[in-house]
Parts: C-alpha cells; sequence; structure tokens
C-alpha cells in the first residue's frame, strides 16, 4: 500500500538513534595477542566482554559473523518488526514426528544477536527451572546464584515512579538491560484475554518474575522506559563503552572457523571474512579462548576444533583434540502450534490494525506514530508481535488427566527418545533429566504451556519443558556450511500427550463465554477436532519445531553424564577453553530465554574474573 513507504521514509529521520558504536577493526588492525579471544559477539559475547574490560589491564576481541546495526528504527522502535538482514534462517532435517516436516530456526545475524531481533520478552522461569540445574550437578547454579545476575534490584522511590509490581526485589531498572514492564499503552481486547483465563481458573499473577512463573501476567520487557526503544545486547553492553574502552576490540563480518590448540591447551583461533576470498587468518589468546557462538554454531565450532565425538570426527578427518560425545547433543527448543482467531463482534482497533502484513487502517497507524515520535506513548511502544500478555500454566492447571500422563511418561524407553548416536553417557545424563523433568511436571510451581495472545488474529501455544532431545551436528568440515540440525520434536509420547492437552485447554479459553462476548471463531479444521486422534494429525501438520529459544548443545553437566563443560564453564579435557552462552544451559527454562542468556552471560564473567584473581 502507498502509505507504508511514506511511514517509513519518516522512519528513517527518527529522531531515536543509536549512540554512536565506536570504531570497529580490520583484520589488518588486531594485536597479535589479546587475553581473551570471545567467538561470537551476540548477546552472550558482549556482555563477557563488557564485563571483563572492566579492568583497563585485561585486553579482549571479539570476533564476530555478523555487522553492527546501522542504529535504524527497526533496530530501536519495539513495533517495528527487524530487517531481515539482521536474520538468520537454519533449516532442519525432516522430522518424523511432524510428518516428515522440517522446522525453521531464526537467529540474529547481527553484533548483538538475537536481543536485537527478538521479541523483546524479558521474563524468568521458575525458581524451580534453575534449582534443576543445581540438581543435575552444578553447584552455584540454583535460582539464588543466578538472581544477581538476571536484575539490578531497584529503590522504592523508582519502582513507584515506573509502577513495578510491590514485591521490588524481583526488578530493577539500573542494570544495563533497560525493561519494561507496564508499556504505555494496550488494546482494549487484552481484558477479555485475562478475563477469559480468569473464567477457566487461572489466577493472574502481577509478580511472575519472583520464582513463581505461573498465571496469565504481562511480561516484563527489554525496553528502556526512559526512550521507549529496544534495549539490545549492543545497545546496552557494547555502544556506551565502545568509545572508551580502547583494550576492547571488535571484528565484524568475520567467520571463526576453529580453536587452535597447543597440545591440550587453547591458544586462539583461526577466522576468514564472510565477504570475499577466503584468507584464514590466526590470533593468539594468552588466557582463554571464550565460545559464544550460540546453541547453533558453538557445538559446530568446538567440532570443527577437534572437540566431541571421536567417531563422528574420525569419520570426517578431523583429528581428534577431546573426546566428548555429549557435543551438539542435549538440543532443546519449545514446539509452538499457532491458532488463528476471527473476532466477530470486536469493531475496536487491535494489533492487527497495525502490525499485520495486511494492516489498513491508515489513520490508526499515523495516529500511532505520531504518538511514539511525539510523547513516546501509543502501540508502537509495544512489541512488532503486538503484545506481551501470556499464560502460564503447570500440567496440573493445564489437563486433570496430569497424574496419567506422568505415569505413562515413566513406562518410556528413552533410549528411543533421544537422536541416532547419542553415546552412553549422555542417554545417561538424559535419563537423569527426565527424572528431574518429571517431578516438576507433579509441581504447581513450574509452567509447561505458554498461550500468548496479542488481541490479534493469532493465538500461540508452547510446550515449555518438552522431553525429547534433538541434535545440532556437521557432515562437511567447512564453516560456512550449515550445522545438521535435528530438534526430535514429538519423539517422546509425552510431549505429544501434553501438547494434546494443551491443545484443549486453548480451546477452552477460545470457547469461555469472555470470549464469545467478541464473537471468536476460529477456522473449521480445528473445530471440529474432537478426538485425540483428530488434534494430534493437527499437531503433527502444523506444530512448529521451534519457539526460537534453542539451547542445551553444549550442556553443563558432569561429563559421565554427557556434559561438555563444568559448573566454571570449562571444557572437559582441554585448557583455556570456556562456552558462555546459552548451550550450556542443560535444561530449558519455562521461559523466554533472553535474561536467562544474560544471567548466564554475567555469571560466566564472574566465574572467569574469579580464577584469574585467585592468582598469585
Amino acid at each position: 500500500m502507498a502509505w507504508v513507504p511514506l511511514l517509513h521514509l519518516c522512519l528513517v529521520i527518527l529522531t531515536v538513534v543509536s549512540a554512536s558504536p565506536g570504531t570497529t577493526l580490520e583484520a589488518s588492525d588486531l594485536r597479535p595477542s589479546y587475553d581473551y579471544i570471545i567467538a561470537g559477539g551476540g548477546t552472550s559475547g558482549l556482555v563477557v566482554a563488557n564485563r571483563l574490560t572492566e579492568d583497563p589491564n585485561i585486553s579482549v576481541l571479539v570476533i564476530e559473523y555478523g555487522f553492527l546495526d546501522d542504529g535504524g528504527p527497526d533496530t530501536l522502535v519495539p513495533g517495528i518488526k527487524p530487517s531481515d538482514k539482521y536474520w538468520r534462517t537454519y533449516t532442519s532435517i525432516p522430522q518424523p514426528g511432524l510428518n516428515n516436516r522440517s522446522g525453521s530456526l531464526h537467529t540474529g545475524q547481527v553484533v548483538g544477536g538475537g536481543t536485537v531481533v527478538n521479541a523483546m520478552f524479558f521474563n524468568r522461569g521458575s525458581a524451580e527451572d534453575y534449582n534443576s540445574w543445581e540438581e543435575l550437578g552444578n553447584p552455584g547454579w540454583g535460582w539464588n546464584d543466578l538472581f544477581p545476575g538476571s536484575f539490578t534490584p531497584a529503590t522504592p522511590e523508582i519502582a513507584a515512579q515506573y509502577q513495578i509490581p510491590a514485591d521490588i526485589s524481583a526488578h530493577g531498572i539500573d542494570g544495563p538491560v533497560g525493561t519494561s514492564y507496564h508499556p504505555p499503552c494496550s488494546f482494549a481486547i487484552i481484558d477479555y484475554l485475562y478475563r477469559a483465563w480468569e473464567s477457566i481458573g487461572v489466577k493472574r499473577n502481577p509478580q511472575p518474575d519472583n520464582g513463581l512463573a505461573v498465571g496469565v501476567f504481562h511480561s516484563s520487557l527489554s525496553i528502556r522506559n526512559d526512550s521507549m526503544t529496544r534495549s539490545s545486547a549492543s545497545a546496552a553492553y557494547y555502544k556506551p563503552i565502545a568509545d572508551h574502552r580502547p583494550n576492547l576490540h571488535l571484528l565484524t563480518g568475520q567467520r571463526v572457523s576453529k580453536v587452535i590448540f597447543d597440545g591440550k591447551r587453547a591458544s586462539g583461533v583461526e577466522y576468514f571474512a564472510r565477504d570475499g576470498v577466503r584468507t584464514i587468518r590466526q590470533v593468539r589468546a594468552s588466557r582463554e579462548v571464550l565460545l559464544a557462538a550460540g546453541a547453533q554454531r558453538t557445538p559446530q565450532l568446538a567440532l570443527l576444533s577437534g572437540i566431541g565425538s571421536e567417531k563422528l570426527l574420525s569419520d570426517l578427518g578431523i583429528p581428534v583434540v577431546e573426546d566428548l560425545p555429549g557435543v551438539g547433543y542435549n538440543f532443546q527448543d519449545q514446539p509452538s502450534y499457532i491458532m488463528q482467531l476471527n473476532f466477530t463482534s470486536w469493531s475496536e482497533p487491535t494489533p492487527d490494525w497495525l502490525f499485520s502484513a495486511n494492516a489498513s487502517h491508515r489513520d490508526f497507524v499515523q495516529e500511532q506514530w505520531k504518538l511514539y515520535t511525539e510523547a513516546k506513548q501509543g502501540a508502537y511502544t509495544l512489541p512488532a508481535t503486538g503484545g506481551c500478555d501470556v499464560a502460564f500454566l503447570p500440567l496440573q492447571n493445564v489437563t486433570q488427566q496430569h497424574e496419567a500422563i506422568i505415569e505413562a511418561a515413566k513406562k518410556v524407553d528413552m533410549a528411543q527418545c533421544v537422536p541416532r548416536g547419542a553415546s552412553e553417557s549422555v542417554l545417561r545424563g538424559y535419563k537423569a533429566q527426565q527424572d528431574i523433568l518429571l517431578k516438576y511436571y507433579g509441581s504447581p510451581r513450574t509452567a509447561v504451556q505458554e498461550s500468548a495472545h496479542n488481541g490479534g488474529s493469532g493465538l500461540a501455544f508452547v510446550h515449555l519443558k518438552p522431553r525429547s532431545r534433538g541434535s545440532i551436528l556437521i557432515n562437511s568440515t567447512d564453516p560456512e556450511d550449515d550445522p545438521v540440525i535435528d530438534f526430535g520434536t514429538f519423539m517422546h509420547p509425552s510431549d505429544l500427550d501434553i501438547m494434546v492437552a494443551i491443545y484443549r485447554k486453548n480451546m477452552e479459553f477460545i470457547r469461555s463465554g469472555t470470549m464469545q462476548e467478541i464473537g471468536t471463531t476460529i477456522p473449521d479444521v480445528e473445530a471440529d477436532a474432537g478426538s485425540d486422534e483428530q488434534i494430534v494429525e493437527l499437531l503433527r501438520n502444523k506444530t512448529q519445531s521451534s519457539w526460537q529459544h534453542p539451547v542445551g548443545t553444549i550442556a553443563m553437566m558432569p561429563r559421565e553424564a554427557g556434559g561438555v563443560v563444568d559448573s566454571e564453564l570449562k571444557v572437559y579435557g582441554v585448557e583455556g577453553l570456556r562456552v558462555i552462552d546459552a548451550s550450556i544451559m542443560p535444561l530449558i527454562p519455562a521461559a523466554h530465554t533472553s535474561s536467562t542468556a544474560y544471567a548466564v552471560a554475567e555469571k560466566a564473567a564472574d566465574l572467569i574474573k574469579a580464577t584469574y584473581e585467585q592468582m598469585p
């Protein structure tokens, strides 16, 4: 439509531009050696780089495949979807559990990674989500240990000013990542969402970030309260310091292809430019190499460097540095299903008026844009997904059959639920995870279902704690080739049992008296699905493998349980190599993973600093 280019022309001259990002370097400008080299300038890489270079005597090089964002409105204004140039999409192998459909994984390909392109949800899981990490043999990684890395406590005065809930110990606005809890806009239709969930027994939760992330609530967002702009890792951890941290170097547009080892010690990396002729260069690290390429690329980099299954490496002709068969296994994401809604008795604005591809309400769009540019109010203060109101339900609130589902899950041969080629140690760790998952499936304090409805035409429901496991491995020695991604969606039968129950719970929500007040309807194929068999077929045909929260492929677990890193994030069997990103999460939390990734990175920085503070 003709008005769309005009609106985006206005966006180009918007005054909410980013601060100068400083000068990024060319390969020829690098020092021959740094104290630390970080492979990946996404969320975790930038956090750790910032924290380590607080000491002016410490030098850090970050090497990132993407480039700096250009500071345009699509990376700043919450209500504008980031440009395609900042995304990278991976396609999985066919998934038997999805009738052999392939899944897609979308990641950020830009300095700041996923935080530049995501939906800005900044919620935490329940305390039990993180305590389970500690139960798997990781002392110091429970809820009470990770909490300081998640939020900076607010003063009572600031809490009152920004309408932070009464339990202010769970929040703050003084940390690097700007967060908001009540954006100055909400569509009137959202009230029906809350009342509908309440009518079927789901209570409102005014404080979901205090360790009890269940109920229906408004999620906190990584949006700055003062400017109502996206607060990415780049904006929060890199750009503010880039001009006055000469000890922090950022090299963009480069692929780290291999970790260099001197014997068993990581001593540097090889890398090359993503564009042009491939020229392999090297740079050395005097202390450590830190991997932060994300759950999809970090295992690939480890394997290309000789860290992983001896059989896989030998089959590809890669010299084995350390036989760690857990590399690339334990892959977890959250399968999701999106249902289209129609409101036949509602004529007031909805997010679709602004955010849908065929939005046609020009006056409304212009009005909202004026509100945003002049007062930092209106619908553009919301994510481009249209909202942040969700229902998180524990299994016992999803279905009365929760005990039967748990009992059936106990009888499953778990060896059939892990990817082919998994070692005995990986299977041993998987069994340990399943015992913990079953315990928390029975808990009223841990969610298994997310239902996200922004008041528009889409209702997404998600299985937050799947038992199926996938893998991210390689079948090529070329670092530019995509890794081989297997989500393993629905390979464990209890995941389908739970998704059927989640489907039915969402149908109960849709058919509630409150939602029928606004004439809510759904497509016939879903309305007519009554039996479990019909629902299963719908799920196999329409479920997406990913909620874009990949974790777990370099699991922090005991080595004998398929773990790759210890509780200090050090890779087993070698020296000078740690992993600092979401790939270390042994179990996926029942949450969007952004805030947890920040917490992992903050803790990683503390662990690294402590290692060398103790040295004489």
